[in-house]
């Protein structure tokens, strides 16, 4: 029987060790670093946030690896991977792991973890290749509407996020400042070109709410992490068969921080496969 739930947990798992061995694969004139770990007939693959390389999940994939075939890739200029001149757009990054899944001969549905940008990127592949993805994993996932939200709490909130962030585009260069580009740009029109809403399919989200002591922006607040909750509830509400897992044991780095946290969020969407 579809259900859904929403729960706050504060669990960690403990982590098994494997060999490290990725590899780069071409997609079509450029190369991506590619790990590939795990059996089993069900494939999970993690998308790592803003130039984030495949290592981000260093801590998340040797436990997935025990029950399940894992793909965790570098996305084009980011760690191994080969650069790409120009710009770096979500569609590009999204169609890049369509390539790169078909090179791997990884046979599809799958199911794919996103990471804050990275949640971007999975939630569009499942618009652009909706057959391909029986179920979803949202980790602190960016919402492209989060900044206009954060903004109805503090109106200087928007110029102020433009502000920092540009700032910081002078000392990065390649795929970190091209990500970043097109983040901001996701975050100033509050939408992504060819994103659909969710599916009903298995999914969960995990939400971390520690707020900062000090905070310096709306976002970083009790009340700025209430908005961010809210957002992730409506991707929960979406399906009948998910998971809300919301956490104050870890900030946004929930894979380093409570790595467990992940492997609970995956091993819920693997096993409403087979209800």
């Amino acid at each position: 029987m579809a259900h859904r739930i929403c729960l706050a947990l504060f669990l960690l798992l403990p982590a098994s060790t494997q060999a490290q061995t990725p590899t780069l694969v071409d997609v079509g004139g450029h190369r991506l670093d590619v790990l590939q770990v795990g059996a089993g007939p069900q494939t999970v693959v993690l998308e790592g946030g803003l130039a984030n390389p495949l290592d981000s999940w260093k801590k998340v994939w040797p436990d997935l690896a025990a029950f399940t075939t894992v793909v965790a890739y570098s996305r084009a200029g980011v760690g191994r991977s080969d650069p790409l001149l120009g710009p770096h757009t979500a569609r590009m990054a999204v169609e890049d792991l369509h390539h790169l899944l078909l090179a791997l001969h990884r046979s599809p549905p799958f199911v794919l973890v996103g990471k804050s940008y990275g949640g971007i990127l999975v939630r569009l592949y499942t618009s652009l290749y909706p057959k391909e993805v029986v179920g979803l994993v949202l980790v602190d996932g960016t919402h492209e509407q989060q900044v206009q939200r954060w903004g109805q709490l503090d109106s200087t909130y928007p110029a102020a996020f433009r502000a920092y962030f540009d700032s910081l585009l002078p000392a990065k260069a390649g795929a970190d400042a091209a990500e970043l580009r097109e983040s901001i740009g996701i975050q100033a029109a509050g939408r992504v070109p060819g994103m659909l809403p969710l599916p009903d399919i298995p999914l969960a989200v995990i939400t971390s709410m520690q707020a900062s002591a000090h905070p310096n922006y709306i976002n970083q607040t009790v009340a700025g992490h209430q908005v961010w909750r809210a957002l992730h509830d409506e991707w929960f509400q979406r399906s009948t068969n998910a998971i809300h897992l919301v956490t104050t044991q870890s900030s946004h780095a929930v894979e380093d921080e409570q790595p467990g946290l992940i492997v609970q969020a995956v091993r819920f969407v693997l096993d409403r496969l087979h209800d």
